[in-house]
């Protein structure tokens, strides 16, 4: 009975927690449904959650400052989420998955009786974790999102320079090296950037744009790179080679850094895992040899 009572209590907790911005509203109603056309496929979990959502977040969106807006916006586009989530459904997944979470400790807590001080703080720590895990899992994501960026970002210059070099302006050659490159971050960026260029955008504010949502200091030294060409006149094709040797060297140099630190990584498996693993192959043979002399015996 109690693991009933403790579930229900986290829900209407929860529960609060999710229409406090209902009920903070000063009345205004809910705008139409705008249309989903600009958004990239959804996940299964989110596609059955977004009729609750679209509801939902026109509340969340009317709570949330300008600049905490902004914050939540350029963490999007550093992930690559810019056209799945909003800024307004990454705070209601981050209270779900809190209520959730809290609702399943509540759950093992009163539900199981734990009596083991270990077990009751890993209970109660579930509850900040899962508040906590969203953000981090989109930290992890913009992490290995702009790992990868660096990686292709040098094979993109490279075409850059060549279609350059064979005549084309700069926006026919991104789009030729856009055209060359595979499904990843460096062609979605690039391609947003073309069609914000097609759109009247300058090529500054369109690279500064790309930097912003990057934020990556290779791709903000390209930006800066291109557009103090174009303001001074320079050779841009010039420009684009040094950019493309410059980040050809950094690419070798953290290759060289993982692989000096692939010694020390593999250090801790190597003493917990293959030295006992070694010395019991080593000292079993021993250890019977000695014990059929009766060495062992006389202790």
């Amino acid at each position: 009975m109690s693991l009933y009572v403790a579930m229900s209590l986290a829900a209407l907790s929860g529960g609060l927690v999710l229409l406090l911005p209902l009920a903070l509203r000063t009345g205004t109603e809910l705008s139409p449904t705008r249309d989903e056309a600009w958004r990239d496929r959804l996940p299964w979990f989110l596609r059955v959650l977004r009729p609750a959502m679209r509801w939902y977040s026109e509340a969340v969106d009317a709570s949330l400052t300008s600049q905490r807006r902004e914050v939540l916006q350029a963490q999007l586009d550093a992930a690559g989420a810019t056209y799945l989530i909003s800024p307004a459904e990454f705070l209601i997944i981050r209270r779900v998955v809190g209520v959730v979470g809290a609702t399943a400790s509540a759950g093992v807590i009163l539900g199981i009786n734990l009596g083991d001080p270990l077990h009751m703080t890993i209970a109660v720590a579930l509850v900040p974790l899962s508040f906590l895990y969203p953000d981090l899992r989109l930290r992890e994501v913009t992490k290995r999102r702009q790992a990868r960026f660096e990686n292709e970002f040098p094979f993109f210059l490279d075409v850059l320079v060549l279609a350059m070099k064979a005549g084309l302006n700069f926006i026919a050659a991104s789009e030729q090296a856009v055209g060359s490159l595979r499904e990843g971050p460096v062609k979605q960026e690039f391609s947003r950037y073309l069609r914000e260029s097609r759109a009247g955008l300058s090529r500054r504010a369109a690279l500064d744009r790309l930097a912003e949502r990057v934020m990556l200091p290779a791709v903000t030294n390209f930006a800066a790179a291109v557009s103090q060409a174009e303001q001074t006149g320079g050779s841009l094709g010039d420009v684009l080679a040094d950019q493309a040797r410059q980040r050809r060297q950094e690419r070798f140099l953290r290759a060289e850094k993982l692989a000096n630190q692939a010694p020390v990584k593999m250090l801790f498996p190597l003493i917990a895992l293959l030295f006992p693993t070694t010395f019991i192959i080593i000292g079993f043979p021993i250890v019977i040899q000695l014990l059929e002399a009766g060495v062992l015996n006389s202790f």
